[in-house]
């Protein structure tokens, strides 16, 4: 039987109390449509749901123990072949927490001290303050558009692309770390084999090591089988490259830490658990269980959750091009990247302030990732039709007067 995804109202979802529906509030504490941190309103996989009540059931809710590690490296290796084709070893993964601190044992532990770490932009909010934190400058590369070779009626600045030549002068101007983020946050974009290819040559001649987030790689909405890893493209980029991913998006399970780093290389990976320390320990039992249960058994609830997120982002593309917002449909991820310059934002903190107080939607600002974005937001879409219709609407109503008026 197909699953069902839920429908519930904003009230419901306002009650049952997630971060993405309770953690952005108006001025006088009224509520707002969830629509930025990337959650989903789906739930989970039912596997998912039997496999951790079992776990709840049997009491298995210690530390976690080294069977359930290597449950999860070869759940992991399973999914990656059967869905992209890559074959693995598992031997070449390792559990982690999450994403998040695997970049941080490389920022601390794996790049000379002050070093330079480079950032294409729009980036995952993180990626433009961590860098700082561990002590490292960051270098942000803004994106290109290129107009779309058949505009059809999709209205917009063109594709978004990586500025390889910009990243390449970079990474030969002393940059040490380049964070690559694909599929990416937040414009949706999946990164075609010559787009890498085109990257790899840039850097090549350069001592750049590659951080890869490829954790919305199970969102592919194109073509789910379509992801392309960068460490595949050849041995000698898998000699620089950390691959981190996890189920978390995927399946809506971002509070069970159980992340996977991949790499191929021995050398490198030598270097990986020589520099992680205790992080390998911080994983969860419950998270691990929720893993294995999404990789092996969860693909036809995801099969679903992409035809639903699809169709949102159809209604967004179709209602947007009466507009002036600058949209491209994400060919990947749930998250959508919304242009607002055209709108006369004078006298407004940013737009997303504004749409939280006069739509009532809570949204990312996009100033938050990276400069020059001041007047953009990210909207999530991984809703009910109904809900994505609320929150299309809400903004889309509430946009000041455009700048020619």
């Amino acid at each position: 039987m197909k699953p069902v995804l839920p429908d519930r109202s904003p009230e419901e979802n306002w009650t049952i109390g997630s971060l993405k529906w309770t953690g952005i509030r108006t001025a006088s504490g009224e509520p707002t449509l969830g629509a930025w941190v990337a959650e989903m309103d789906f739930g989970t996989a039912p596997p998912v749901v039997e496999a951790m009540k079992k776990a709840i059931d049997d009491g298995l809710l210690g530390y976690q123990p080294s069977w359930l590690d290597g449950a999860v490296r070869d759940a992991l290796v399973d999914f990656q072949q059967r869905r992209f084709g890559w074959t693995l070893d598992p031997t070449c993964v390792r559990t982690v927490q999450s994403v998040l601190p695997a970049l941080d044992v490389v920022l601390r532990s794996m790049i000379p001290e002050g070093s330079r770490v480079i950032v294409p932009t729009p980036a995952y909010m993180p990626f433009l303050t961590m860098p700082g934190v561990a002590g490292h400058p960051i270098v942000e590369v803004p994106a290109v558009r290129v107009p779309f070779s058949d505009e059809g009626d999709r209205r917009s600045g063109g594709e978004w692309q990586l500025d390889v030549e910009a990243i390449g002068r970079e990474a030969r101007q002393g940059g040490a770390l380049l964070i690559l983020c694909n599929p990416w946050n937040p414009t949706g974009r999946a990164f075609r084999r010559d787009e890498l290819e085109a990257l790899w040559e840039a850097i090549r001649d350069t001592d750049v090591m590659i951080f890869a987030d490829e954790i919305h790689s199970p969102l592919v909405l194109t073509d789910p089988t379509s992801h392309f890893s960068f460490a595949r493209l050849n041995d000698e980029v898998a000699a620089r490259t950390i691959t981190a991913t996890a189920a978390s998006k995927g399946w809506n399970i971002a509070g069970l830490p159980c992340a996977q780093i991949i790499v191929t290389d021995d050398a490198l990976l030598e270097q990986w658990d020589d520099s992680c320390g205790e992080i390998s320990h911080l994983t969860n039992s419950l998270g691990a269980i929720g893993t294995i249960a999404a990789y092996r058994d969860g693909d036809p609830w995801q099969d679903v959750v992409r035809e639903e997120v699809a169709s949102n982002m159809t209604l967004a593309h179709e209602t947007l091009s009466d507009t002036l917002v600058d949209f491209v449909s994400p060919e990947a991820t749930y998250l959508t990247w919304w242009g607002l310059d055209a709108y006369d934002w004078s006298g407004v903190h940013s737009p997303a302030a504004f749409l939280r107080e006069n739509a009532r939607v809570g949204v990312n600002a996009g100033a938050t990732l990276g400069t020059g974005y001041e007047n953009w937001i990210r909207v999530n879409l991984a809703c009910s039709k109904a809900n994505a219709h609320r929150i299309i609407q809400a903004i889309t109503s509430s946009l000041p007067p455009t700048r020619r008026e």
